[in-house]
């Protein structure tokens, strides 16, 4: 069951191989974000039967900011580093 503070992954698309934080859900439709591409004051909109559910909840009202949304999906495994390296 996909709720608030899920993260999901979707299953198909261009989008298939990131993961999202569900910040708000409706009868079939839920806003998602990641904090990098999607932020959270721009979210995506998505169906519910195009994601699969991974499990995990973060707690969103701890979660104000992308930094720290991208930090926390990033300690559970689910974002990788970026890492720059000079030429």
């Amino acid at each position: 069951m996909i709720k608030t503070g899920s993260i999901v992954r979707p299953i198909a698309g261009r989008n298939q191989d990131r993961f999202f934080v569900v910040i708000q859900t409706d009868a079939d439709c839920v806003l998602l974000s990641d904090g990098r591409r999607r932020k959270l004051n721009h979210p995506k909109r998505k169906k519910q039967k195009h994601l699969e559910d991974t499990g995990y909840t973060l707690d969103l009202l701890k979660l104000t900011t992308d930094k720290q949304l991208r930090k926390a999906l990033t300690t559970l495994g689910f974002c990788k580093v970026q890492t720059f390296q000079k030429p």
